[in-house]
């Protein structure tokens, strides 16, 4: 299992482009195949809102937690960021042909595109599972969701308050 994780997690590490929020969705769909369920990626995401640290190294620790508990957990971090300790030499050391190059900035606005593209899939996926339940629209997700989304886009909210906001509101209607 600890070969498996290591494998996926470089290859998230090597095909990852975007940034964190785009690689979600190919953490995800590699994350299923080790047995991780929707909801607990939906936790992943949560936390990661409330933890310091960059999506991918935080979204490996988690996985590889969950799949083969501490040794997982440093295995799939440290997977994560290798390619990083490759490409960004390799990036310095080519810096200037690179910029100039117009096919690489074609390719680049293309993944620019298709980063999109997967951050909005990861979006609808989770927000249909938190959303609706059993085929059943929660009333109060439905107006977490909004909330925040007000909140955040028309009074300039912190995220981080919205977050913590929403998770007292979870727990208090989750237990009262």
């Amino acid at each position: 299992m600890l070969s498996q994780l290591g494998i996926i997690f470089l290859k998230i590490g090597f095909l990852g482009f975007g940034g964190g929020y785009a690689m979600l969705s190919l953490i995800f769909a590699e994350s299923k195949t080790l047995g991780i369920t929707l909801a607990q990626f939906a936790d992943l995401n949560a936390l990661d809102v409330l933890m310091p640290g960059p999506i991918a190294i935080n979204s490996a620790t988690y996985v590889g937690q969950i799949v083969a508990g501490l040794p997982g957990a440093i295995l799939s971090s440290v997977a994560v960021m290798v390619p990083s300790f490759i490409f960004v030499p390799l990036y310095l050391h080519y810096e200037e042909k690179l910029l100039d190059n117009s096919y690489l900035k074609g390719a680049l606005s293309g993944m620019k595109n298709a980063s999109v593209g997967l951050i909005l899939s990861v979006a609808v996926l989770l927000g249909k599972d938190t959303l609706f339940i059993k085929g059943q629209v929660e009333i109060l997700s439905v107006v977490i969701v909004l909330g925040c989304l007000y909140f955040n886009l028309k009074k300039n909210v912190n995220p981080l308050i919205l977050t913590l906001v929403a998770g007292v509101i979870g727990y208090f209607s989750f237990y009262f």
